[in-house]
């Protein structure tokens, strides 16, 4: 900062010492050494910008006190209202608070201890309700499954309760033929039975006589033979009687499936009911299903809220020890102790301590004696620029009877008039440097440099203000009276340029006033690091500029400067010539 300081860069500066905190604070030691801040200003970069910068400096002072004073005022209060017992009484407070500490903190370990059980208890539920919720899928799936297997046991059952009835009436049907076949073989046997056999009284037979003549004579059936139909005849009445037997005991069992048709019909309202019931469940479970996991979300929900409120526990524990270990740590304290001395026996030194905790010290960088001395290179300058420009409206830079020399060349011309405009700037100059070194009595380390800084600001106002003149006529000493107004108001001789409009500001680089004034500052307060030769060789590359840049705008503008002057001889005795 300090380079800044010295080169200009910076008008002032604030520099606050590192111990400045542990300085501030010395009382708490019973020390009552008052800091410093530090307070560098540049006087010799612009006279107005110290006096601006002297009042900053005094609002910081002002500001560094007042905020001091209201936080030790109220840490003062806080510590008075901690500890209403001043003296003896303040160590017991301390104690007491210890002890309060550590209640808080065996309070908030419990806490602690209550939320990891409830995290715990509420993670067990939340696991058991993602293993239900896992579950419900495929109790769903058992439950279609089940209902698909009693449709089908429906069918069956309707199938094999068809078979039943259908089989009974057949076994019926069996039966009664069997019986009709026995009936007729019978009838048969009772009439064999009854006939007479031959020789016998045909008469007996009546109308169911055979003929048996026919029957057992030559050709007919034998004895031998007969005896095997009577066999055959008791074998197949045998064997139909114990099938009618056995129908009539299927028929029993028929009769006793009956029932079982009835108890199939029944099972078979029973499965309906079952599938319904079955259905109905399978809603629950679907129900059920969307409850589970609206309750999973609140248990996680649950969960997080649990450990939020665990961390702020732990948050709030480890606090809680931090102000133990403050607490513990201001007991051991000395600054607590010299505090509380003072407050009790010393409190006329805390006073007077506390209505100015903190001084500025100022220090000068290129200080100046008087206002009038920063001001001068500007007046200086101004005094040049507008003696040349006054010297440019007063005599003329032509030759009026330009054609006795008809061998003249424009260079020629131009430095012919123009030694005349430099030996008046030159003088001017002098006579300025001199009334300021000896008349007003500005203070001055190298009057000769600062008269060389004088002639050369003369040199380039006389270039630029004759080079206007010699290429436009009359219409440059207009262009020379923007110039110097614009350079007036922009060069920061008043007011720091940082001040103005950003137009002034932008020109201020290339302007010949800011040189001139910052070369004629080195001579006044003193010169930094080659500044003033800088500002000299910039001044002499204007001049060198100046120079060709006159003849060349005179031979471009040369027809329309003649044009101008043979309109102005025609309006002779309106305009100036």
């Amino acid at each position: 900062m300090q380079d800044g300081l010295y080169s200009g860069d910076y008008y002032a500066g604030l520099v606050i010492p590192a111990d400045f905190s542990d300085s501030l604070l010395g009382f708490t030691d019973g020390e009552f050494e008052t800091p410093e801040i530090i307070y560098y200003d540049n006087q010799k970069m612009n006279a107005v910008a110290s006096r601006v910068t002297d009042r900053a400096q005094s609002i910081v002072k002002n500001e560094v006190n007042s905020i001091f004073l209201a936080s030790i005022v109220d840490e003062l209060s806080n510590f008075t209202s901690v500890f209403s017992g001043i003296g003896s009484d303040a160590s017991l407070s301390l104690d007491g608070l210890d002890e309060q500490l550590e209640d808080i903190k065996t309070d908030l370990r419990t806490y602690v201890s209550i939320m990891d059980s409830m995290a715990a208890v509420t993670q067990s539920a939340l696991n058991v309700t993602t293993m239900t919720s896992n579950l419900l899928p495929d109790v769903v799936n058992m439950l279609n499954n089940s209902r698909k297997s009693i449709s089908n046991m429906q069918d069956r059952l309707a199938t094999s309760k068809e078979d039943v009835i259908y089989s009974a009436d057949a076994i019926r049907n069996s039966s009664e033929q069997l019986r009709n076949t026995i009936e007729r073989l019978d009838e048969r046997n009772t009439i064999k039975r009854l006939d007479e056999p031959p020789g016998g009284d045909p008469a007996g037979a009546g109308s169911s006589y055979i003929d048996w003549d026919a029957l057992y004579g030559e050709g007919g059936i034998n004895e031998y033979e007969g005896e095997i139909l009577d066999d055959l005849y008791y074998d197949v009445n045998k064997q139909l009687h114990e099938s009618v037997i056995r129908f009539d005991d299927i028929l029993q069992q028929t009769n006793i499936d009956s029932n079982l048709i009835n108890s199939m019909t029944t099972l078979q309202s029973s499965l309906d009911n079952l599938d319904s019931l079955i259905a109905q469940i399978q809603g629950d479970v679907n129900s059920q299903a969307l409850t589970l996991q609206q309750f999973t979300s609140a248990l996680g929900s649950c969960t997080q809220s649990i450990n939020g409120t665990r961390e702020v526990m732990n948050t709030m524990l480890e606090l809680v020890t931090n102000v133990q270990a403050n607490v513990n740590e201001l007991r051991s304290s000395e600054s607590v102790s010299n505090i509380l001395d003072l407050m009790q026996n010393d409190v006329s030194s805390l006073v007077e301590y506390l209505s100015s905790p903190a001084n500025l010290e100022v220090v000068r960088v290129y200080a100046l004696e008087n206002f009038g001395s920063g001001m001068a290179p500007f007046y200086t300058v101004l005094a040049i620029w507008a003696s040349a420009l006054l010297s440019v409206s007063l005599m003329h830079p032509h030759i009026k009877r330009r054609s006795e020399f008809p061998t003249l060349t424009t260079t020629e011309a131009y430095f012919g008039r123009y030694f005349v405009f430099f030996a008046i700037g030159q003088l001017t100059a002098l006579i300025t440097v001199l009334g300021n070194l000896f008349y007003i009595g500005i203070q001055c380390y190298n009057p000769f440099l600062f008269w060389l800084a004088a002639a050369l600001a003369s040199l380039v106002a006389t270039l630029v203000n004759y080079g206007f003149v010699f290429a436009f006529g009359n219409v440059g000493e207009a262009f020379s009276i923007i110039v110097l107004v614009i350079q007036v108001a922009g060069s920061g001789g008043t007011y720091p340029v940082e001040m103005l409009p950003k137009f002034f500001q932008v020109l201020y680089g290339v302007m010949p006033f800011k040189y001139s004034m910052n070369a004629m500052r080195e001579t006044i307060a003193g010169s930094y690091n080659g500044t003033y030769f800088k500002c000299i060789l910039v001044l002499l590359l204007m001049a060198a500029i100046a120079i060709p840049a006159g003849i060349l705008l005179h031979t471009a503008f040369k027809p329309f400067l003649k044009r101008f002057n043979e309109s102005k001889a025609k309006t002779a005795g309106l305009m100036h010539s």
